[in-house]
């Protein structure tokens, strides 16, 4: 079956781009009709196309994603939808009356039979249902062209981040050939944009396919349809338009063939069943109307008006940051040559700010704020059926640092995707929290990893599934939303997600020998412990990152009593439970120590990934460079025993610590580690950690937490907020001497903008959001508004504490020497 053009149909597409396909030459093409290359620091690009998957290139609208191979004459776009996950729900995931086991547990730790206590709590403390549910590819675009086996000449494979759109352009055969790729949230369509210079010089067919679970056929006259399902309770919908300028399309078998047109857009919408609702199963309405819906709202609107409400509606988000650090000649070479040269960053500066912005496109390209899911441990990008880690949101780290940036990044929306997975999480924690802790226990708990099926059992082995804080870290997350923002209707209500979680915890916490409260059964994230004796275990009682994060949740909670002028008796509780936990200690080598007894040192992987004990200095704030200058320093000293080394994100997660330890050098020496180039995607635990040519942070393989893990630290190099106190650049590197950056985000309700020269703060501007009082700290001497900052002489920096207005600005001058 075939068709004439079918732009009569929809007059609107091409009005404003009628002589585009006659253009002779790609650089003449303007960037928002063909999506020719132009190069900027704020883009991404290549004189080749991608062969592996890690040099491909992402474009996201929060939900619907995709790969882009950029290949002349035969096209993958690799697509992915945040819902698409195998499996069903596991209700029935908890070990039944495990909690009858639990006093065990806690006498044969308290005696040291630390062998004991392993084999008991891996028996009845873990789950005994299979986790196999994992993220998965929604499907492929596969388009291949008439024109194989042409030399090509002129490529240009880009991503351009200022505007998130991506494209592809060559010359071949006498012909220039463009491409322009984009994923709209305003419209919920994802485009491809094909133009030949040649006059009548497209012609090829299109493919939608999946590799299990599928079936496509052609909808007449220009249409794909793919359906499938990933298990019983989640099905899908893609549909694929072309709309074609010049020539004619039919349809073949499963797919399309285009003859003979000058342009050709391709509209593709998707969507699936997937409802976040634990009471629902999380199964929701057959996605046929939605996909549908989508596709006839875009068909009504022509090429150019979507792209550019996609921009603008992007743009809102991203252009909130400007970052500048100076360019040099560097700049000018592709994005992998510059990945390959970047060294200790000082010939090429503005590639760290390039890494930095990309951080926050891929945010804004998985984090939506009305995102069904949020961003995982791959973002949205995923090719595979059953991707690492299985792609979900694990709690002992990776999950919470997809998010660190999203307040002081000025990105606060893109969080509440990840707010209301936590609000999903605590119907079955309630469940979780009861059998295995008692049936009289209150609150919500849960542990090492939750998935797209509200997962909150823990995992079915040792060392990394039993943990007994990711209920009480996620809630850092709901705090931290409000400490940026200020906003205490959202704080009523999340409250009592808070309550309840603090609850769990006063109500399981042990006292130690010295009546000191703990946690028991206890682990540190994935890591082990030789005793004195030679004794190897992995279940403690009181591990540091747990108490630590207990501290932080009962900090936080009594903090909202406060603010809100509620339940002044819970309030005096948690206060009292708070400062009763076992404090932080420091072991015989001046370290932090990481269990209860001081075996830090007889450690069998003394460089482990895992620095979870500092999790008190960072993302914690009881540990802090000035204010307990101890603490700081065993925190020093712990992570010069770790070493620098480490899986992608873990580099990135000493570079928040060292920015915390006002260490600005040590901070960007990791940065530099993080950025160096890699292609392995074996499954490496240590020192493998780097970047793909597509900048995808490699673990390896690509976890995502790294890319965003090096935003934050970046930040938390420029600017630092605790106690209200905004700390302005606390840790400048030396290999940024003069630089600007504007937009950031302050606790307490800030917006702050810096400059700084030959190393120091030249100038800073400050808006308070909601008119709160705070205190300006720089090394610097400064004034604001003719008030002259002191110097404080016990941390020899100069602070001034300010009343504001609401929407007030205060500018911070400094006399430059």
């Amino acid at each position: 079956m075939s068709c004439e053009p079918n732009q009569m149909r929809r007059p609107k597409l091409f009005a404003l781009s009628v002589a585009i396909g006659l253009f002779s030459g790609f650089k003449k093409a303007p960037v928002s009709q063909t999506g020719t290359f132009q190069q900027s620091n704020t883009t991404l690009w290549y004189k080749t196309p991608a062969d592996q998957w890690t040099q491909a290139l992402p474009i996201g609208n929060g939900r619907f994603g995709a790969m882009i191979y950029g290949q002349p004459f035969k096209e993958r776009l690799q697509l992915n939808d945040i819902t698409v996950w195998s499996g069903d729900p596991q209700p029935d995931a908890d070990r039944k009356n495990a909690y009858r086991y639990l006093d065990t547990i806690r006498k044969t730790i308290r005696e040291g039979k630390y062998q004991e206590a392993q084999d008991l709590t891996g028996k009845h403390f873990t789950s005994p249902a299979p986790y196999d549910a994992s993220y998965q590819t929604l499907g492929d675009v596969l388009v291949q062209f008439a024109e194989t086996g042409d030399k090509v000449t002129n490529y240009r494979r880009w991503l351009d981040i200022d505007k998130a759109t991506a494209g592809v352009s060559f010359q071949s055969a006498g012909n220039t050939y463009s491409r322009e790729l984009f994923s709209s949230a305003a419209d919920q369509v994802m485009l491809q944009h094909l133009v030949s210079a040649r006059q009548g010089g497209l012609t090829f067919t299109v493919n939608l396919s999946r590799v299990e679970r599928a079936k496509t056929r052609f909808v007449a006259p220009d249409k794909l349809i793919m359906t499938g399902n990933t298990g019983n309770t989640l099905s899908y919908e893609v549909q694929l338009t072309i709309v074609n300028k010049g020539g004619k399309i039919k349809g073949v078998d499963d797919g399309l063939q285009i003859e003979g047109a000058d342009e050709v857009t391709m509209f593709i919408t998707a969507a699936t069943s997937y409802v976040l609702d634990y009471g629902k199963g999380f199964k929701g309405n057959d996605p046929h109307e939605r996909a549908d819906q989508q596709m006839k709202n875009a068909l009504n609107k022509s090429y150019d008006q979507l792209k550019e409400v996609h921009i603008k509606d992007y743009q809102q988000y991203f252009r909130r940051v400007k970052f500048n650090l100076g360019s040099t000649a560097a700049a000018q070479l592709p994005t992998d040559e510059r990945l390959k040269n970047y060294g200790d960053g000082r010939k090429d500066p503005a590639f760290a700010t390039l890494f930095y912005q990309y951080g926050r496109y891929l945010l804004i390209s998985s984090s939506r704020p009305d995102n069904p899911l949020p961003s995982n441990s791959q973002g949205i990008w995923g090719d595979g059926l059953d991707l690492p880690w299985k792609c979900d949101y694990k709690s002992n780290i990776n999950y919470q640092m997809n998010y660190w940036q999203a307040e002081q990044a000025n990105l606060a929306e893109l969080h509440l995707p990840m707010i209301r997975m936590i609000k999903a999480l605590v119907e079955p924690g309630t469940k979780t929290a009861k059998t295995y802790y008692g049936p009289d226990i209150p609150g919500w708990f849960y542990g090492y990893t939750t998935n797209g099926w509200g997962w909150t059992s823990p995992g079915a082995a040792l060392p990394w599934g039993v943990f007994n804080g990711g209920s009480g870290w996620a809630c850092q997350h709901l705090w931290e939303h409000y400490a940026f923002g200020r906003d205490k209707a959202y704080l009523r209500s999340v409250y009592p997600i808070l309550k309840g979680a603090a609850e769990f915890y006063l109500a399981t916490m042990v006292k130690d020998e010295n009546g000191r409260l703990i946690t028991s059964p206890s682990t540190s994230p994935e890591n082990s412990f030789t005793t004195d004796q030679g004794i190897k275990g992995l279940v403690d009682e009181g591990a540091t990152m747990e108490r630590s994060i207990i501290w932080d949740l009962f900090n936080n909670v009594a903090q909202a009593c406060e603010d809100l002028n509620i339940d002044p008796d819970f309030k005096q509780q948690v206060r009292n439970a708070r400062d009763g936990i076992r404090p932080l200690q420091i072991g015989k080598a001046g370290q932090l120590m990481e269990w209860k007894e001081d075996w830090d040192m007889n450690a069998e992987e003394i460089h482990h990934r895992h620095v979870s004990h500092l999790f008190a200095l960072h993302p914690g704030h009881q540990i802090t460079a000035l204010g307990t200058p101890e603490l700081a320093d065993a925190a020093k000293k712990t992570l010069e025993v770790r070493g620098d080394d480490g899986t992608g994100w873990s580099i990135a997660w000493k570079e928040n610590f060292w920015a915390r330890l006002r260490d600005g050098n040590r901070a960007h020496k990791l940065l530099s580690y993080q950025l160096r180039y890699t292609s392995e995607t074996k499954t490496i635990m240590s020192a493998a950690g780097g970047t793909y040519p597509n900048l995808f942070d490699a673990h390896p393989p690509f976890q995502i937490d790294g890319n965003f893990g090096a935003v934050a630290g970046m930040t938390e190099l420029l600017l630092q907020s605790q106690d209200k106190v905004l700390d302005l650049l606390p840790a400048l590197p030396d290999a940024w001497p003069d630089g600007s950056i504007s937009g950031l985000r302050a606790r307490g309700g800030f917006e702050v903008s810096l400059n700084w020269k030959s190393g120091k703060l030249s100038k800073a501007t400050i808006r308070s959001i909601n008119g709160e009082p705070f205190v300006i700290r720089s090394r610097a001497a400064f004034k604001v508004n003719g008030q002259q900052a002191v110097l404080n002489k016990k941390n020899r920096h100069y602070e001034l504490s300010l009343k504001s207005r609401k929407n007030g600005v205060y500018g911070v001058s400094v006399a430059v020497t």
